[in-house]
């Protein structure tokens, strides 16, 4: 499994959206780039967002837990 794979499996709903038109965008500007590119960052990214907020959430109960 490669970073691609990962990114894209973590863009549903409304983060998928956000991600397709942005690869689009990406796509006809000059940078150079793929959308497929594109869309996996963006998909590891708000995959590592959500990551960290469930990371955060948990201590904050744990530390609610020992107090």
């Amino acid at each position: 499994m490669n970073v691609k794979t990962i990114g894209e499996q973590g863009l549903h709903g409304w983060k998928g959206s956000v991600a397709h038109s942005v690869a689009r965008r990406a796509d006809r500007s000059r940078i150079p780039v793929t959308e497929t590119q594109v869309r996996a960052v963006l998909g590891v990214a708000f995959f590592t967002m959500s990551l960290l907020y469930v990371v955060k959430t948990l201590r904050a109960v744990a530390r609610e837990a020992r107090d």
